[in-house]
C-alpha cells in the first residue's frame, strides 16, 4: 500500500497481507507482515486523503476527520475479515 491508494488496491493487500503473516518463517517476517496488515487496515478505514497519502478513491480531505486515528492488530484483522 503505498502513497497513493485507492479502495480496490487496498482490500487486495488486505486479501493477501493475512496469509503472508500466518506463513513467516520467523517473528521478524511475522512482525512485518503484521505491521503492514495495521498499515492497509488504516488506510481502508480512513476514505480520505490526509497528509502525504493519497486516496484516489476519495482525493479530498474530510475536515471532520481531522483527528488522530487509533487501531489494534484485532481491529485491523476484523477489517481485513482475517
Amino acid at each position: 500500500v503505498g502513497v497513493e491508494r485507492d479502495g480496490p488496491g487496498l482490500a487486495a493487500a488486505l486479501d493477501e497481507i493475512p496469509a503472508i503473516e500466518k506463513s513467516a518463517a520467523t517473528p521478524a517476517a511475522r512482525n512485518m507482515a503484521s505491521a503492514a496488515l495495521l498499515i492497509a487496515a488504516a488506510a481502508a478505514a480512513r476514505q480520505e486523503s490526509r497528509g502525504g497519502h493519497f486516496r484516489a478513491d476519495f482525493p479530498a480531505a474530510d475536515p471532520r476527520l481531522a483527528h488522530r486515528s487509533e487501531i489494534t492488530l484485532q481491529e485491523a484483522r476484523r477489517i481485513a475479515g482475517a
